[in-house]
């Protein structure tokens, strides 16, 4: 039994590494073209192109292992059946079950690396590779850090911000403190809970303006609501925020708490964390589906058609995944559905046609 289950995995794994291989190959070249037309523009360098495209690697293999599994799935099935080795294994007592074990369990190992791929490492070189797309490539100044759950921003006239929070989405900012210099010297503060961005200026509410003499003595004024002419705009801010693809899970799970707390609408969130679990547990399910498709087609249609096939089923199941995500970010759909739905459905299928199989 061992010799056989290490010959299934050998050659598993060979298939399941050459195909992550040449997708993740595929998806460099097209992201290159696709970004080519930028690349000429600003007339990045040959380093940072390279930079940019190696640190995006691990976000390709991200993206290809639920493929790659269910393509080396079918296609392991199908050599195995071709060479009349399942029909071998089965005259020796093994049922379907067992012979599909290492690919199971496998795929189940796969989906926790990918796991892990989105905690530890995603969130770092999501960071390089925009970093390096924005200020490498395309010549902007960075203006600010994210660091320490807190926004720091120096604006072009050399105001310096710091947001507790920022929701792009509501163009709203919390806790925001704001330093303004002259000739070097701190001139005026302003504190506040809660700016608003009202489509032309920003509304800042329940501060503090401390103006600052040459002695550094200062006067303090307090606001309920008010208006300062200020350049900044929301946008200006998205350059320094942190997305949820370079959050892990706590991170982002820490983000929705906070969020929370100011009385935010946190559901986009919400749902960008249960992806971060459900998204890796596609490639098992992918497996799972893979096994008792690759048998009925090797049955009624052949080797071919059974991966033709397998590359529809792939897509189907990665449309309805996005379809879902997109209604929960909108609020069509519950987070935990909107992210689940996919592969709960799909988990059932794959249970279903694996356990009415023959075997």
């Amino acid at each position: 039994m061992r010799i056989l289950n290490r010959y299934i995995l050998s050659e598993y794994l060979k298939i399941f590494f050459f195909t992550l291989t040449a997708l993740t190959l595929l998806f460099i070249v097209v992201d290159f073209f696709e970004k080519v037309e930028e690349f000429v523009k600003f007339k990045a360098s040959i380093i940072s192109i390279f930079k940019y495209l190696l640190f995006k690697v691990p976000l390709f293999i991200h993206f290809m292992v639920p493929m790659a599994i269910l393509l080396a799935t079918v296609i392991c099935m199908g050599i195995l059946s071709r060479h009349n080795e399942i029909t071998a294994m089965k005259a020796c007592g093994m049922g379907l079950h067992r012979i599909t074990m290492p690919i199971l369990t496998t795929a189940a190992v796969i989906s926790f690396f990918v796991f892990l791929n989105s905690e530890y490492i995603l969130p770092l070189t999501n960071r390089i590779t925009n970093h390096t797309f924005r200020v490498d490539i395309k010549k902007q100044e960075e203006r600010g850090i994210y660091q320490k759950n807190r926004m720091w921003y120096r604006s072009e006239n050399g105001n310096i911000w710091n947001i507790d929070l920022f929701d792009a989405q509501a163009g709203t900012l919390i806790g925001v403190s704001i330093f303004k210099f002259h000739d070097g010297r701190l001139k005026e503060r302003i504190d506040c809970g809660h700016a608003k961005w009202t489509g032309r200026e920003w509304l800042f509410s329940g501060g503090w303006v401390r103006n600052f003499d040459e002695e550094g003595s200062f006067n303090s004024e307090y606001f309920e609501n008010r208006v300062f002419p200020l350049p900044e705009k929301p946008a200006d801010f998205m350059t320094v925020s942190v997305g949820p693809e370079e959050m892990g899970f706590q991170e982002i799970r820490n983000y929705i708490k906070k969020i929370k707390r100011e009385g935010l609408d946190a559901t986009r969130y919400i749902v960008d964390m249960h992806i971060k679990l459900s998204f890796p547990a596609i490639a098992f399910i992918m497996a799972l589906i893979g096994i008792p498709f690759s048998i009925r087609t090797g049955r009624q249609g052949g080797f071919t058609v059974g991966v033709g096939l397998s590359v529809v089923i792939g897509f189907v199941i990665w449309f309805i995944f996005s379809m879902g995500v997109s209604l929960g970010h909108a609020g069509k759909l519950p987070p935990f559905i909107s992210a689940w739905g996919a592969n709960i459905i799909f988990t059932a299928g794959g249970i279903y046609f694996l356990t009415t199989s023959r075997q």
